[in-house]
């Protein structure tokens, strides 16, 4: 009975612990979305491009046959403040006011936007994105 009333506030402080993780991705990932966001409508093109997974920047400047930094200028965005973060393990999801999702991936260089200017097409069908990886 006695290791039982150790061993609750052990485990109460793992959970408020793991929460804290989770609440820092949220930050950050909102931040980063947020961030991305800015730098394309300030035309900011080399900032914007470091937000950018390396998956992304490639896709990108394919599409484009541009480097980065003018490829991003094209992107046809909307949106700039976070409405709703949510985050799975390796990959979050931004809503931002205005319409647009940006989707996020944890990579060793910390999360970075891996499909921007997304729009939900309706009932069944995937979404649309500007830029994705």
């Amino acid at each position: 009975m006695a290791a039982a009333r150790h061993v609750l506030p052990l485990a109460i402080a793992l959970l408020a612990l793991s929460g804290c993780g989770r609440a820092g991705d949220r930050a950050t990932v909102r931040a980063v979305a947020e961030g991305f966001y800015a730098a394309v409508d300030d035309h900011d093109g080399a900032r914007a491009c470091g937000w950018l997974s390396a998956d992304a920047r490639q896709a990108l400047e394919r599409d484009e046959s541009a480097p980065c930094a003018r490829a991003v200028e094209r992107l046809q965005l909307s949106g700039r403040r976070a409405r709703r973060v949510e985050v799975y393990a390796t990959n979050a999801a931004v809503a931002l006011r205005g319409g647009d999702t940006v989707y996020l991936q944890d990579t060793a260089r910390g999360w970075r936007v891996a499909a921007a200017g997304c729009r939900d097409p309706g009932y069944d069908r995937p979404a649309d994105c500007e830029l994705e990886s």
